[in-house]
Order: structure tokens, then sequence, then C-alpha cells
């Protein structure tokens, strides 16, 4: 392995996964973190001036999202490798960031030694995906998704339930948790639980803020009927 140190910059909107996994590549002396940003538009900017030899990227991040930075990090001039960081181990979105010249992908919860032997197999040119998902996203190409079937795939990847969703629905129509209840089914306290629950993931302040997120994320297309 070559002395010269790789230069890795990571890109998460939490603060706290950005510390985490600073740490863990401290304990590594060939490893380099030249730096950081809370989102892709900060990332952008940066890459072209820090030059890392590899960005560890958010999969879910406010405003652009982890696949959509990786675009466009790929139309950038220097050539940076991208590892995604994904909480959830969700075989699709996997799939799309291989397509979109993702180099691997590591889970959240993945140890250290995991973190550091992804960054080492990728900076000797290696993919660090498993060859059976790297088939599949090299083999045919799906047929575009409908829009119901995009929009619940988006809900997914915000680890959404589906009742989260029809309530998520409900909630941008403007319809009371009462409303939503009656429209439902279910107990106006079950869907106070349902729209908490929301709100945290989607990462907003209020229901009016979740519902915009919503539309900004395309979570909101028409179902099928």
């Amino acid at each position: 392995m070559t002395d010269i140190p790789t230069r890795v910059m990571l890109v998460d909107d939490h603060e706290m996964s950005r510390r985490g996994l600073e740490a863990m590549l401290s304990t590594v002396d060939w490893v380099q973190v030249v730096g950081e940003a809370d989102g892709c538009e900060a990332a952008l900017d940066r890459v072209e001036r820090l030059k890392p030899d590899i960005i560890l990227l958010d999969i879910r991040m406010r405003g652009l999202d982890g696949l959509l930075c990786l675009e466009e990090i790929k139309k950038l001039n220097h050539p940076t490798a991208v590892i995604m960081v994904t909480l959830y181990n969700d075989r699709r979105y996997v799939l799309e960031a291989i397509r979109r010249g993702a180099a691997g992908y590591v889970l959240k919860e993945a140890s250290t030694a995991e973190i550091i032997g992804t960054i080492k197999a990728v900076r000797e040119g290696h993919l660090a995906v498993d060859p059976a998902l790297l088939r599949e996203a090299m083999g045919t190409v799906e047929p575009a998704p409908t829009p119901a079937e995009a929009a619940k795939a988006k809900a997914e990847s915000f680890a959404l339930t589906p009742r989260e969703l029809e309530v998520l629905r409900l909630l941008a129509e403007g319809l009371t948790n009462k409303e939503i209840g009656g429209r439902l089914t279910i107990a106006e306290d079950t869907v106070k639980k349902h729209v908490q629950s929301i709100i945290w993931k989607l990462r907003a302040a209020d229901r009016t803020q979740a519902a915009i997120v919503a539309y900004r994320a395309g979570l909101l297309e028409p179902q099928n009927t």
C-alpha cells in the first residue's frame, strides 16, 4: 500500500454521524479526513477545493439527497470515488447507487473494521459491492417505475411505513388528525403517533414542514387505483 494518505471527505447532515466516522478513521494512519459537509451544495464546492480521493456520502440528507448528490459529484472535474453510507440495507437503493457510479456502500451500523475495509478496497481500485448486486445493477435495466411506485420507493427510503404514507398524504391535504382517523378508520390517538413518527423521519419541525418536505421529495405522487 502506498505511503501517501488517502484523502477522505465526509458528507452527512448529522454532525454526530460525521464525528463518529471521523473517530473511526482516525485509527488508521493511511487515511486523512480532509474535510466535511452537512449537505450536497457545500460538498460540491469543497470537492473542487479539497480534492478528496474518496467521499463517504450519506444516502439520506436534507435538500438534495445522496443519490442525486452522487450524480452531481460524478459531473465534477476532479475524479472522486464515492462510498454511500446508509442506515438501511435497501437493495433497490444500493442498486441505484451502483448504477449512478458509487464505488461501494456501508451501513451506518458497520464496525470500524468493516468501514476501513471498504475504504481500503475502494482505495485499491476495487468495487466494494456484493458481486450478485453488481451483476444485477449492470444487467438489464428495470422498467421505469410508475409515479405511485416511485413515491412508494422514496417513502421507504425515509423508512416510512405504508400506513404512515397514507397518513402523510391526508396530512398534506390539510386534514386534521380526527379527519384522518375517520378516513382511515383508526383512532385519533393512533393518527397522532403516526404524525409524530412522520415528522421525526422527515426531519421536519412540524406537520406543515413535513408536507413541504414530502412534496419536494416526491413522496406524494398519486397511488394506482
